[in-house]
């Protein structure tokens, strides 16, 4: 199933910029098993949206517990939301 975690950052800009190295790197593993279909930040700079292949709602939250970021405490707050379609290709699919 697709999830989208829709993550806020803080305020604290040094400190993101900081961890970004190791966020990229954590993001790349997902990335690279198949399990990150899409991500980017929203274009205030408030945080990013991942979509995400999981087998579960729990699997997605440990995928961003997982993230070096909120050990950082770069990550105020986010939401896991289950989605019908991570592409425009599959929405075009469904009837």
């Amino acid at each position: 199933m697709k999830y989208a975690a829709m993550i806020e950052y803080g305020t604290d800009k040094d400190r993101l910029e900081a961890v970004h190295p190791a966020h990229r790197a954590h993001l790349h593993t997902f990335l690279e098993n198949g399990q990150l279909r899409a991500a980017g930040p929203f274009s205030d700079d408030a945080g990013p949206v991942w979509v995400l292949d999981a087998d579960s709602a729990e699997e997605a939250e440990r995928i961003v517990e997982g993230d070096p970021l909120l050990e950082a405490e770069a990550i105020t707050s986010w939401t896991i939301r289950p989605t019908a379609y991570w592409s425009a290709q599959d929405a075009k699919g469904a009837k």
